[in-house]
């Protein structure tokens, strides 16, 4: 059976913000009913088992860059690098499923290069961070979120307002757009369930 494939670039130990407490109580329980690699950021590349999960760490390619958008498309490449990696061990995978629009861009690598269904989790959108769109950054951010949103085959949402934000703020058909159980939104994609 051919795994879901998370990629995301913070997950426990690997401590940014509040994503990686969320990531782990979304994804830690449903290792226990569909079989999940995952593929986080690390110091140094390589493999581990955590909350019954198969992890593929990722060096980063640069620690620190002059501009956070170049600083991301590094990023994506280096768990672009370990998420094939982790394709080949596992004899390939059911779903791409990214989440936020920082690990999103391998996700659309991944969907053009091997076909597999791809579902990003969105948890905010520059345009509910920053509604004023007032600087090049946030205008960047914006647009990469929506060229991932727009390639994405489900996007999952925690509430309605992020819904209306997806489909006022970036033109998301509203059909693409997903709340509710991740495991039944695998078996819709064709996944291992």
């Amino acid at each position: 059976m051919k795994p879901v494939l998370h990629i995301t670039w913070e997950y426990p130990p690997f401590v940014v913000g509040a994503l990686s407490q969320e990531l782990r109580g979304i994804i830690s329980p449903l290792a226990k009913d569909v079989p999940l690699v995952l593929v986080v950021r690390a110091g140094q590349d390589g493999n581990s088992e955590q909350d019954g999960i198969r992890v593929y760490l990722v060096a980063q390619s640069i620690a620190n860059s002059p501009h956070v958008l170049a600083f991301c498309h590094t990023m994506n490449i280096d768990l672009l690098r370990g998420a094939c990696r982790a394709i080949y061990d596992s004899r390939g995978a059911s779903v791409v499923h990214c989440h936020d629009w920082i690990s999103a861009l391998a996700g659309i690598y991944l969907k053009s290069n091997f076909g597999l269904p791809f579902v990003v989790s969105v948890y905010s959108t520059e345009r509910s961070r920053n509604p004023a769109m007032n600087s090049l950054l946030s205008m960047g951010i914006f647009d990469i979120e929506r060229h991932c949103f727009g390639y994405a085959d489900s996007l999952v949402v925690p509430d309605s307002s992020l819904r209306a934000d997806l489909t006022s703020g970036y033109g998301v058909d509203p059909s693409k757009i997903f709340e509710g159980e991740l495991i039944d939104l695998y078996r819709k994609l064709g996944g291992p369930v």
